[in-house]
């Protein structure tokens, strides 16, 4: 597995052009109850870019890491006493905490799904 994942991580509020920078970020380790997700694709919702620009009621500790409500991809591995997805399975999962970018810790029950293959159209490799 590699050390070290891409994450798109906002500087500071202001417009995405302005703020947002793809960075090197080390891969979290999973912890009892997580799994840890390879991801293939995950949205930019309105309420993020509204987030970002200010307007959403609050605003997140900077920097700040985006792209974990929603995300598709693989399991990489689980953390200890993990139930649900087993390593290699295909996920969608939903409804993810904010943790540093993909792929992300997620909680391995309740919010990560099996997705079969032809299910959901994104790259396998």
């Amino acid at each position: 597995m590699p050390q070290s994942m891409r994450a798109l991580v906002a500087v500071m509020a202001g417009e995405p052009t302005d703020v947002l920078r793809l960075e090197s970020r080390p891969v979290p380790t999973p912890k009892a109850g997580q799994a840890l997700i390879r991801v293939k694709a995950t949205p930019v919702h309105a309420s993020d870019l509204h987030v970002l620009r200010g307007r959403y009621g609050f605003s997140p500790e900077f920097p700040a890491v985006g792209g974990n409500m929603e995300c598709v991809g693989r399991i990489e591995s689980l953390g200890p006493d993990t139930e649900g997805p087993k390593a290699g399975e295909r996920v969608v999962a939903t409804a993810i905490p904010a943790v540093p970018g993909p792929p992300s810790p997620a909680p391995g029950r309740n919010t990560s799904w099996p997705t079969p293959e032809g299910s959901c159209r994104y790259p396998t490799s």
